[in-house]
């Protein structure tokens, strides 16, 4: 090797060191940048040379590459436990948000207006005459009509901010796929199978961090450095390609249910974790099932009441009355599909009396009824030719049941084995079907004497008072054969259990997160300190490649004087 061979060893060392001695200064730089990893120069001795017949020699030092330092399961992980904490965030939030609508525990929450709503009854048993406690029965009836409607407002309006949160998300994340998408093409563009374009990989891995916290992903690195990404089986980013993602929205039965899709060929996807996966569970989960919840106590409780009420007899009858359920049809079977009844009605009869008002005297008709093969329009007819004179039944416009005393007459009613006075809504205190409609009867707010609190047409008895203070105790069997109250402290205690946990999950799943970056910036973070001493080693690299170059220049400029 000669004096040129001896040029390019030092200029080498020189060049590498510049390198190197840039790639720290880089690292200090961004110590404190988001998302940023430290690079390292690699440097290798270049290859050697052969000197004479059985020696090498060296011929210098190269910059192999300059290299992220990226542990690549830990990343995984990281990006697991983002999707998981900002899922649990999710979960705490919208449970919580229930438990606060419920408001258990404290004097304005559902199981103290029905313990008001029945003690009201209880007081009226003791005094059924009294005008005054009559109104204040009312009064509890027509509170807790209201805070059952209200509540069920509040929770449908909790669905609907799932669902705009939902289509935010979901935008948000799909920006983020075509961002991705857009860094694979340039990143593929740049690199081109050589070194790696450190910074647009740190972009990347940033917008995919970011893209976790909306979805449960997985990744998968191509030869030529592209990122594709998966939920579950399914790719949303293939290369230069986003599939794109969007909210699609089904009506089913009155009910709003939404979907994720792929853009790109509709397959559905089931994310189970991050914001995104988080939501549709609390909406599957959480909302819809806290309103069907309250959709069946208060379908029971409008029932049950009504199923009391209409057997009963007040200071006063009816000169006319009107059932407060509309159904579909009036041909079809009382318990067929197409009459749409929100009540089971069961084989029996009932008893329909009318009275007349002057002399007192009673007639009274047993009505039978089978509502596998009995239409509204049959009971018309069967209530028509029982024999009474001074009633007449007919069907309503909104195929409801009507029936008109004549003049001088009051109707009553008793004795209902089949539960067809409180399936077609006559004689009821409540009208109403369920959370959203419910609503007291306002006929009876009007006229507080047609409130029964009498059976049997004893008159000035207690017997129905009696027996709607006991139904806050009855096993019914539709709730599982617990009370109102129990089915409704039942359905609040379990969620109170769920909301618990999902706020020790969310605390967990803080600090799982915050353990792994921890790691993964022992790893990956920039130390100040250690590139503050390799700057120091490359600095006196340079300096001695600087001397060594001298050095050669010197015996050159002696070699050429001698020359």
């Amino acid at each position: 090797m000669g004096l040129n061979g001896a040029l390019q060893i030092g200029q080498s060392a020189l060049m590498t060191s510049q390198a190197a001695i840039q790639v720290a200064g880089n690292n200090m730089a961004n110590a404190a940048t988001p998302g940023y990893h430290r690079q390292v120069a690699s440097i290798v001795p270049a290859r050697d040379d052969r000197v004479g017949f059985n020696s090498f020699v060296g011929t210098g030092v190269r910059l192999r590459d300059i290299g992220r330092v990226v542990d690549t399961a830990l990343q995984s992980r990281i990006r697991s436990a983002i999707s998981r904490e900002s899922g649990t965030s999710i979960d705490q939030r919208f449970l919580s948000s229930i438990e606060s609508l419920q408001n258990e525990l404290t004097d304005n929450d559902l199981s103290t207006r029905l313990s008001e709503f029945f003690n009201s009854f209880s007081e009226l048993s003791n005094n059924p005459n009294d005008d005054a406690v009559r109104s204040v029965v009312l009064r509890q009836a027509s509170g807790i009509a209201g805070h059952i409607n209200s509540l069920r407002g509040e929770y449908v309006a909790v669905r609907s901010e799932v669902d705009r949160s939902l289509a935010a998300s979901i935008e948000a994340a799909d920006g983020l796929l075509g961002q991705i998408a857009a860094i694979n093409a340039e990143i593929t563009q740049v690199e081109q199978g050589a070194a790696q374009a450190n910074g647009l990989r740190d972009r990347r891995d940033a917008l995919v961090d970011e893209l976790s916290s909306f979805l449960d992903i997985s990744t998968v690195e191509q030869a030529n450095g592209a990122l594709d990404v998966f939920v579950g089986s399914l790719p949303i980013v293939l290369a230069g390609d986003s599939r794109g993602i969007e909210l699609r929205t089904t009506s089913n039965n009155g009910e709003t249910e939404v979907q994720l899709r792929i853009s790109s060929d509709g397959s559905t996807l089931t994310p189970e974790d991050g914001s995104i996966g988080a939501l549709f569970r609390q909406r599957a989960e959480t909302v819809d099932p806290a309103i069907d919840t309250l959709d069946t106590f208060t379908t029971q409780f409008i029932y049950q009441v009504n199923k009391i009420h209409s057997q009963g007899q007040g200071k006063a009858g009816w000169t006319n009355v009107t059932g407060l359920v509309r159904l579909a049809s009036a041909t079809d079977a009382l318990n067929a599909d197409a009459t749409e009844a929100p009540f089971r009605i069961t084989n029996g009869s009932f008893k329909l009396h009318v009275t007349n008002t002057t002399t007192g005297l009673r007639e009274s008709a047993q009505i039978l009824i089978d509502p596998s093969t009995m239409s509204l329009t049959d009971v018309v007819t069967a209530i028509n030719a029982a024999g009474l004179s001074n009633v007449t039944a007919s069907v309503t416009s909104n195929n409801s049941l009507r029936l008109v005393a004549a003049g001088g007459y009051e109707l009553s009613f008793s004795d209902d084995s089949s539960g067809a006075m409180a399936g077609l809504g006559v004689n009821a205190l409540f009208g109403g079907s369920d959370a959203s409609d419910i609503e007291l009867n306002e006929i009876i707010l009007n006229n507080p004497e047609l409130l029964a609190t009498a059976k049997d047409h004893v008159e000035g008895s207690n017997g129905a008072a009696l027996d709607m203070v006991a139904l806050q105790d009855l096993a019914i069997a539709d709730l599982g054969n617990r009370s109102l109250r129990g089915y409704w402290l039942a359905a609040v205690n379990d969620h109170a259990v769920r909301t618990s946990a999902a706020n020790d999950e969310a605390d967990g799943a803080g600090l799982v997160r915050q353990s792994l970056e921890a790691q993964a910036q022992a790893v990956s973070g920039v130390s100040v300190d250690e590139e503050a001493i390799d700057l120091l080693s490359f600095q006196r690299q340079f300096q001695a490649a600087a001397r060594y170059i001298t050095v050669i220049d010197e015996a050159m400029q002696t070699l050429l004087s001698i020359a």
